[in-house]
């Protein structure tokens, strides 16, 4: 009966608030979470708040789960940029509302500006087995747009022989095609509009599928993450951005599908983009152009934009180099550019590694970005950073 009450206590103890001047400072969620800040916003990795869970019947448990954390937050961060940079794995479980990848909406822009209707997705019957095996090549299953090898391969395997998990796989790929096969086709429905209608109609699908993952609390507590400067592994390896890997669309393509579906986007809450390495003048000057589009200046009614910056990818991780000395400069350059900055906060990367650290390690890096007006992410989950840093005290 002692055990019982205690758990009880914890799993109703109260949410906790850090003090003001760590307000700035963004630790990690996952899906044991318990108690949070509620007055700080968090990065929630995919993967970490994903169930191990690939039951039909729970297949929105995921997405009920991470809108009860958001509530919680003041803000959370969510990737949902790509086919498989979003919440629901195309493969591993029934999908509760997949996004349609943004770079399929380029595609079909692009085709319009050249007078032409993309190529349709075949999607065979849910249990045609055979119909789906015919479709021998990525290119045969998607049409004229973006292609996924490995949707491709779990949606043509044949479910006779397979073992359980697999035909769920296979199952769940299968869904995930016929979800994408009708948005393509919404695509290619505006495409008499001409190009401008495509872009709205794309901008459309994905909004609609952060709201109907996250439901209400999408307005005031999630905010996507685009990565909308890939590097070529992002781009050839997962699909992210609005370009796609093997074929050259037409600039005027990819500038109105950037304004109509991160516009669109905006229109539903907050929302982040990275990746701009701030040693690079491009790169500099990319992130103020697409800021400028985003929160113009003197436009002070509209939703928050974060800007997630750091330096260059250090070789073979996902990692960025530490150039926060930089950061007065980039902070400077947004102050001299046509952005509405009351809208605007910049995220410097990279995020605060624990191991090995003191206290005193965090308080100074947090210091620092407080000085610099920026965000600053922990390594941490709420638990550990509250012991790392010795709150309440």
């Amino acid at each position: 009966m002692i055990v019982s009450t205690f758990l009880l206590a914890l799993l109703v103890a109260p949410d906790w608030q850090a003090p003001v001047e760590y307000q700035h400072v963004v630790p990690r969620l996952s899906a044991r979470s318990k108690q949070l800040f509620t007055n700080l916003r968090y990065e929630g990795n995919n993967r970490a708040l994903r169930s191990a869970s690939g039951d039909e019947a729970a297949k929105c448990a995921d997405a009920e789960r991470t809108r009860s954390l958001a509530a919680r937050t003041a803000g959370l961060f969510v990737l949902r940029d790509a086919l498989f940079s979003q919440q629901d794995h195309p493969v591993e479980q029934p999908a509760c509302a997949l996004m349609l990848p943004p770079n399929w909406v380029t595609v079909a822009v692009d085709d319009a500006l050249g007078g032409r209707v993309t190529a349709p997705v075949v999607a065979p019957a849910l249990d045609d087995d055979d119909a789906w095996g015919a479709l021998t090549t990525p290119a045969h299953l998607f049409g004229g747009f973006p292609t996924s090898d490995t949707l491709h391969r779990w949606a043509t395997k044949s479910r006779a022989g397979a073992s359980s998990g697999d035909r769920r796989r296979i199952d769940n790929a299968r869904q995930a095609v016929h979800t994408l096969a009708a948005a393509g086709e919404a695509l290619r429905s505006a495409a008499a509009q001409g190009p401008e209608a495509v872009a709205k109609q794309g901008a459309e699908l994905i909004a609609s599928s952060d709201r109907e993952y996250f439901g209400d609390v999408r307005h005031d507590h999630v905010i996507p993450l685009f990565v909308e400067n890939p590097s070529e592994h992002e781009v050839v390896d997962e699909g992210k951005g609005l370009v796609v890997h093997g074929r050259t669309l037409a600039p005027a393509a990819v500038e109105l599908t950037r304004r109509e579906v991160y516009r669109r986007r905006l229109a539903d809450g907050a929302i982040a983009i990275e990746r701009y390495d701030i040693t690079k003048a491009a790169d500099v000057q990319r992130a103020i152009e697409v800021l400028e589009l985003l929160a113009p200046e003197g436009h002070v009614r509209g939703h928050h934009v974060y800007v997630w910056v750091g330096g260059p990818l250090i070789a073979g991780t996902e990692r960025v180099a530490d150039v926060h000395d930089r950061m007065p400069a980039f902070v400077t350059a947004l102050e001299g550019a046509s952005i509405e900055l009351s809208r605007v906060t910049v995220f410097a990367r990279p995020v605060f590694q624990a191991k090995g650290k003191q206290r005193a390690d965090l308080e100074a890096a947090v210091e620092r970005a407080r000085t610099q007006g920026v965000l600053y992410g922990v390594n941490m989950i709420s638990g550990a950073l509250r012991s790392m840093m010795g709150w309440p005290r």
